[in-house]
Order: C-alpha cells, then sequence, then structure tokens
C-alpha cells in the first residue's frame, strides 16, 4: 500500500514539471509567433509599398549597414546587370527580383565627398529626399574605378598592353634587352629609380606614408574599418637602426569571412620569434589547406585565440619596431592590429600600373631560392616572413640602382605561367584571390562566397558578348581618364548640364551606364581658394558637430552637486567633456555629448527642471553658424533614412545588444541596432535601432520612452544622425577628416577669424555649385525607367592637402 501510495506521489510530481515545462514552451512558442507576425507585417507593409513584380534592395541581416567597400558595390553591380546565372550573388545585400530590372545607372560626383554632402545638407534637396540607403566608403584610392566596374585607365603612351603578365610589344621603355643589364639612360624611367632615386638610403626611407597605408588598406587609427582594432603599442621614434622583423600569417574561411589561423614573426638574424597556430571565433567552412597549409587536425588541440597572439605580439615588438611583409595590409587586418611603421616588399619592388611581383618570383629572381614549392602542402608562414625580411634588408643594403639593374621584368616573362603575377587590385585581399578555387571546390560555401573575381573589364565585355550595351558619359577630360575598353558606348560632353540631356535618351536603352560629373573639381581646380577652403571646410565641420552636440545649463547654487547633475545628464547619452562656467554670476555647465541625438533630448526634456530647488535653463550655444541649427535637426528628422530609425538613452551598463533586441523586437521587425564603437559584446549607454517599418519605430518610441528597465528610466527619440555617421560623430577627431599640409604651421599663422574671411569668398558660390549638382543629379534620376538601380557615388578626396571618406546613395527607381 506504501509502494503504492509512492509511486502514486511520483507520477503526480511527473505531471506537474510536465505541466510547467509545458506551459514554458507555449509560452516561448508564443513570443517566436509573435515575433514572427510582427516581422510578417513589417514585410507585408513593405509589399504594399513594393508591389509584386518590383525589385527590392535590402542588406543581410550579418552585414554592415553603415559601410561599404569598392568590391562590395562590384558585387552588386554584376549581380545587377548579368544576374544569378552569370554572376554570383553579392554577400552583404539582396535584390529581390533581379530579373525585373531594365539596368544600372551609377553617377560619380567627382571630388564631392561626404563632407560636402553634410556640410552643405540642406543644398542637397533632391538626393536627401531620394535616396533611402546611404553608406560611407573609404577615401578613393587612385583605382578606385578600376576595383568597382573592373576597368582600366589608359595607359601612357610609351607603354603597351599586357597580356598574361608579358608585354605585347615592348612592355617598358627601360631595361629592353635580352641580358640583365641596363643603359644609364633606360634604368632613370624604371619605377624602383623614379620613387626612390638613385642613391642607397637608410630604411625610414622606405617606410610607407600615412597616405600609402590609407591608399593600400592598412588598418589606420580612426579609419571606420578599423573599429575594435588593438594598437601595436610602437611609439617610438624610427631610425635607421630600428629593428626589423619579418610577419606573415595565413587565414581560413569562416561564417564572418576570413580570420588568422597562424601568425609567424622572424627577426632581423633570420631566427622564428612567434609561431603560433590561432583558433578561429567562428565556426570555419573552410581551411584553405591548399594554400594555408592549415588542416583541421592541427587546430583540433589549439586553445590559442586571436586576442592571445594581440598580446605575445604586442609583447615581443620593441618601441620602434619595423614590420616587414608581403601584402602586410591583408596580415595586419587578420591580426586586426593597427601598427605605422611598415616596409611592404609588393609595394617596395615597384612596377609600373600599380601592378606587383609574386613573392615567390621575388625570392626566385632577387635571392635564388625557392619557396612555396608544389610539394609542399600550402604556405609556410615563418618561411614567407623570412623571404620579405631578406628582399628587404637586400633593397637597403644593395641600394634602388642595383635592384632596378636586375630587370626583374625580363626575369619575370621568362617564368612558368604559373608563376605571372595577376592583375588585380593592390588590395585585394587573399581570401579574394582564392574566391575563384573556392567557387570550383568547396560546394558547401558558395551560398557565402559572394564575391566574383573579376579581371579588368570582365563586365563590360560579358555585356558586349550578350547584346547588352554599356554607356559612358563625360567630358573629355574625363572619358580619356577613365575607361578604354571597345565595348563601352562613349559619349564625350562638354559640360555635366550636356550629359543629363545625353542621358536623357541613352540610358534608358543601356543595360549599364556611368555618367562622370566634374563640374566640382574643375571649379575647385581653377580657383585659388580652393586649397584653403577645403583645409577650412573640415575644420567648419568639425566646429558644426561638436555645437550640435553642446548644450549649457544652469544657473545653479554655488554649493549645487556637480556628481548629481552630471549623472541628470548622463541619463541623455554618453557625455564627451562636462566642465562648470565659473565666469557668469551664478554657475552654469557645459556639457559636450557625443551625439547630436543626446543634446537635443537634455534641451527637450531637461530645460526648465528643477535642480537644487531653482528651475534651470538647458540651450544651446548661441553663435552666427548655430541660428539655423533647429531647422537642420528637423530636417535631419525627417531625412528619409532616419524615419524608421530611432535613439535609445539611459540604457543599464548590464543590457547587451542581445537584451535590447528582446526588449525591442516585440514592436516590430529589427533590421539593425547600432552602437557608438559598435563592438559585438558592447554594453551600450545608447543606441540607434532601425525597424523595417515606421510603424513599427513609432510604436516602439510612444511605448518604450519614459519605461523603466531595470531600474533605470529610458529616454526614446527619432533618431537625427544618419546610421552611417555615427562612428564619424562620435570622433570627430577622425585623422581622414583632418586637413593635410606641406607647412603645418600655415594654419596656426592667422586665426581662424581671418581664415574664414577667405574662405566666404567662395562659401556661396559653392552653396550655389552644389544646388546645381543635385538638381542635375534628381533631374537624370527622375529620367530613368522604372526598376532601375540607381547609385550616386560621393568619391570622397584622397590627396596631399586633405583625405575624407565618400558616400554612396543608393536607390530602386520607382514612380510615386
Amino acid at each position: 500500500m506504501v509502494h503504492q501510495m509512492a509511486d502514486n506521489a511520483k507520477r503526480l510530481c511527473k505531471r506537474k514539471r510536465a505541466g510547467e515545462n509545458g506551459t514554458e514552451e507555449i509560452k516561448k512558442k508564443t513570443t517566436k509567433i509573435q515575433n514572427r507576425t510582427t516581422a510578417e507585417s513589417d514585410i507585408r507593409q513593405s509589399s504594399q509599398i513594393h508591389p509584386k513584380h518590383v525589385p527590392v534592395f535590402t542588406i543581410n541581416p550579418e552585414s554592415n549597414p553603415c559601410a561599404v567597400t569598392y568590391e562590395q558595390l562590384s558585387e552588386l553591380i554584376n549581380y545587377a546587370v548579368l544576374g544569378k546565372v552569370r554572376s554570383s550573388l553579392p554577400s552583404w545585400c539582396q535584390v529581390h527580383k533581379q530579373e525585373e530590372l531594365k539596368g544600372v545607372a551609377v553617377i560619380v560626383l567627382h571630388g564631392v565627398s561626404q563632407m560636402h554632402f553634410y556640410s552643405y545638407y540642406l543644398q542637397f534637396k533632391q538626393l536627401k529626399k531620394t535616396f533611402r540607403f546611404r553608406f560611407s566608403m573609404p577615401p578613393p584610392p587612385d583605382d578606385f574605378l578600376l576595383r568597382i566596374f573592373g576597368t582600366e585607365k589608359l595607359l601612357p603612351q610609351d607603354k603597351s598592353p599586357i597580356v598574361n603578365g608579358n608585354d605585347a610589344t615592348t612592355q617598358y621603355n627601360y631595361c629592353t634587352k635580352g641580358d640583365n643589364s641596363c643603359g644609364p639612360s633606360d634604368v632613370d624611367s624604371h619605377p624602383i629609380i623614379v620613387k626612390y632615386g638613385r642613391k642607397k638610403q637608410g630604411l625610414t626611407s622606405f617606410l610607407l606614408s600615412q597616405e600609402e597605408l590609407m591608399k593600400n588598406d592598412y588598418p589606420v587609427t580612426g579609419s571606420p574599418h578599423s573599429d575594435g582594432f588593438v594598437q601595436s603599442g610602437c611609439t617610438a621614434k624610427v631610425t635607421d637602426n630600428s629593428p626589423l622583423l619579418g610577419l606573415d600569417c595565413e587565414m581560413c574561411l569562416t561564417t564572418k569571412g576570413s580570420e588568422l589561423t597562424r601568425v609567424s614573426v622572424v627577426s632581423a638574424d633570420g631566427r622564428c620569434v612567434m609561431d603560433e597556430l590561432v583558433k578561429p571565433d567562428n565556426p570555419i567552412l573552410n581551411y584553405l589547406t591548399r594554400f594555408s597549409g592549415i588542416t583541421k587536425k592541427m587546430l583540433m588541440p589549439v586553445k590559442t585565440k586571436l586576442r592571445d597572439v594581440q598580446a605575445k605580439l604586442k609583447k615581443i615588438l620593441p618601441s620602434d619596431a619595423v614590420l616587414v611583409g608581403h601584402s602586410l595590409n591583408n596580415d595586419l587586418n587578420a591580426l586586426k592590429m593597427i601598427h605605422p611603421n611598415v616596409i611592404d616588399t609588393s609595394l617596395l619592388y615597384a612596377r609600373d600600373l600599380g601592378q606587383r611581383f609574386k613573392l615567390k618570383v621575388l625570392a626566385r629572381s632577387v635571392l635564388g631560392k625557392e619557396i612555396q614549392s608544389k610539394e609542399m602542402v600550402g604556405h609556410d608562414a615563418s618561411e614567407d616572413a623570412r623571404t620579405a625580411l631578406e628582399l628587404a634588408q637586400y633593397f637597403i643594403n644593395e641600394g634602388p640602382m642595383k635592384v632596378a639593374k636586375l630587370n626583374l621584368e625580363n626575369f619575370q616573362a621568362k617564368q612558368p605561367a604559373g608563376d605571372n603575377f595577376t592583375a588585380q587590385s593592390d588590395s585585394r585581399s587573399q581570401t579574394n584571390r582564392l574566391l575563384g578555387y573556392l567557387k570550383a571546390n568547396c560546394s558547401k560555401v558558395d551560398g557565402f562566397l559572394g564575391t566574383p573575381s573579376f579581371h579588368c573589364g570582365s563586365l563590360v565585355n560579358k555585356l558586349g558578348t550578350h547584346d547588352q550595351k554599356a554607356v559612358l558619359l563625360g567630358t573629355s577630360k574625363a572619358v580619356k581618364e577613365l575607361i578604354h575598353q571597345e565595348a563601352w558606348h562613349k559619349i564625350e560632353c562638354k559640360t555635366d548640364k550636356e550629359i543629363v540631356q545625353q542621358a536623357q535618351t541613352e540610358i534608358p536603352v543601356a543595360s549599364l551606364s556611368l555618367s562622370h560629373f566634374t563640374s566640382y573639381s574643375e571649379y575647385s581646380e581653377c580657383n585659388l581658394n580652393m586649397k584653403i577652403h577645403e583645409g577650412l571646410l573640415h575644420e567648419k565641420m568639425r566646429q558644426k558637430l561638436s555645437e550640435m552636440c553642446t548644450v549649457y545649463a544652469g544657473p545653479f547654487c554655488k554649493d549645487f552637486c556637480l556628481t548629481s547633475v552630471e549623472k541628470t545628464f548622463q541619463n541623455c547619452g554618453s557625455i564627451s567633456s562636462f566642465s562648470v562656467i565659473t565666469e557668469t554670476h551664478k554657475p552654469y555647465v557645459h556639457i559636450e555629448y557625443a551625439l547630436p541625438e543626446s543634446a537635443h533630448l537634455a534641451v527637450l526634456t531637461l530645460n526648465g527642471s528643477i535642480m537644487g530647488r531653482f528651475p534651470i535653463t538647458v540651450q544651446r550655444p548661441i553663435k552666427e553658424s548655430t541660428l539655423d541649427c533647429d531647422r537642420v535637426l528637423k530636417k535631419l528628422e525627417n531625412d528619409i533614412i532616419n524615419r524608421t530609425v530611432i535613439y535609445v538613452s539611459g540604457i543599464q551598463q548590464t543590457l547587451t545588444k542581445k537584451h535590447l533586441n528582446d526588449k525591442f523586437s516585440k514592436f516590430g521587425h529589427i533590421e539593425a541596432i547600432i552602437c557608438p564603437g559598435d563592438d559585438v559584446d558592447a554594453k551600450p549607454q545608447d543606441c540607434f535601432i532601425k525597424y523595417g517599418s515606421l510603424e513599427s519605430a513609432l510604436k516602439a518610441q510612444a511605448a518604450m520612452n519614459g519605461q523603466k528597465v531595470r531600474k533605470q528610466r529610458l529616454n526614446v527619440l527619432r533618431a537625427l544622425t544618419p546610421y552611417h555617421l555615427q562612428s564619424w560623430v562620435a570622433q570627430r577627431s577622425y585623422t581622414a577628416l583632418n586637413p593635410r599640409t606641406s607647412d603645418p604651421l600655415a594654419l596656426e599663422r592667422c586665426s581662424f577669424e581671418k581664415r574664414k574671411e577667405k574662405l566666404s569668398q567662395c562659401e556661396q558660390e559653392l552653396k550655389n555649385l552644389m544646388s546645381t549638382i543635385d538638381r542635375r543629379a534628381g533631374r537624370l534620376f527622375r529620367a530613368l525607367p522604372n526598376n532601375t538601380l540607381c547609385m550616386v557615388l560621393l568619391p570622397g578626396t584622397n590627396s596631399a592637402q586633405c583625405s575624407a571618406p565618400g558616400l554612396c546613395l543608393l536607390e530602386i527607381k520607382q514612380d510615386p
């Protein structure tokens, strides 16, 4: 009887536990259904806006919604024009109903940058209203059109086209004899002599400059593409006696792209001082064993992570260390490390047209040694690091003259076909160079690898073979400097106005069109004040952003609690600086926030509030430059790309992005959560949430504003800052916004007020010019057929005077 009662009790407990578990399961399923329902409602809303047979552009959830590279633009254009049968899917975005696209129209506003767009924000009425997608682009290299279209610049008259790495007639006008010798007149035109001169120099003469680092895609402090990277800590001044260390890395392909699997460092005497295997943070899709030599078995016992090798490398590097490698930008990006002092042997042994020798060819021709033999499975990282180091030492010890006389071009021409160079862009990563092989051999990663490896002109040539038309419109100067393939139908125009007129008849019948506007660049070349203006424009933009992020609050009683006031204002967002002003009769405080939204929120919520028994006033600084601040903020709030974005502040440090997603996803499908700095494991104090529809954003704002989450009151309002600009605003000292000048004291010799007088001479002219450019681009867009993918590129600037990031505006044309 007792046993029977015990059995009954056990059965009852089991049923009770099963019932509790069942209730939890039902709750989980209900939550999933609610989330799915809200996402589906957003999709239904978007489908109502976009009918069934209309192409739609979307960004993949795991992709960066704020920035885009030239290679990614190339992926999109190739897929949009050629379709999935003749091209791969883009890795970062999707074009639904691609087969309905009528064509792709690209408009380039030469010389115009992201800084110009936001400095003259009120003038760009058409572009800011029409294009829903905006992405930051890095400062443009000389060959940015090559990277986007697979097109080439015209060869100089004394050079002829190159075929498979060999010259078609006489490739160069130097060192063309059959032996390995050059005459005195020939060697002067050698690219190495042109770049470095004839005399021997110390190693400091061969370090990459800041401009060269940026042009060749090296990680640089402040760059949007270097967020989360660590500094090497090598800050001491480099001399000709500083230590050289060779570095080489091997990578694999993971679900997040290319990740580090091995790093080797070799000292100046050839000793291997570091050789570590690294376990990637993400699941591995392909070990790339044929190239890296890394196998699954090798990485099985490895526990070393990226952060471990970063720490070890920082310890072993001397404070004035110079790192040497072959295309070292790939290695430093894989290491996620910024190092200022670099010698890149792929650039050191210079060639014309931006081409590069393979490390294997240089080892054989300069050092007389064989590396990367066919018998080896993959590359040996320590061997490659040692070889690059020896090449740099040879160049420094023997001098440019001896290297030029080696006549490496003739040696290159005699190599087996497999050793010939490939004419790829300078910054093409090792992963991109392997894509062709992977697509043929790794079917399970084919969907992940969306980047096609196109050779020069391949897109345009493919159009020609399928009776599709590619049209180039521009001034005679632009056409000559751009593309020379016969497949392009080139139309020379005298002015930008004529380009728009011609485009209205030519573009509708073209599958691909490139309209090149040059009115701004022509104006800046003719105007003597433009160099001064460009530098001052950077300064003015930083000042404007700082003023939009600043508020003054007061008056306070003399014994007020500073900590309490700071904590109150901190609820509105991250504070960059906080100080007390004592020059007034009663003390005021000056608060500069990291973002304009925080300052706007402080004015809206804290103005007139009681602090220390007295009401305070919270106001913006009052200057000439801030008189139109309210109008600018209103325009920003109504900006088409901010419509579905909300700003959230007052977030507790214990809340992660995942927690925020759980809290806010019940109002609709969330496309992205963007935090200033945007680390993967960030615990934000404030952030931006982008919804799939305006209705979801408004619901979230109404429901969550003022709500307490973990005893912290949230503040929610409409976003003001376009989400691709958050890192730019948060890092107002970003070097890519700073003017460069050969005379660093030039800007210090006269006050900003005096320099501002020179700026005002061309300020009004520039406003009118930007309005004209905006109208012409808008007119061209309106002339496009429906279902045309339109891309407006503001390439940015990258010169000796200044460097600024570009901006890509993207939209599929649809009549309202």
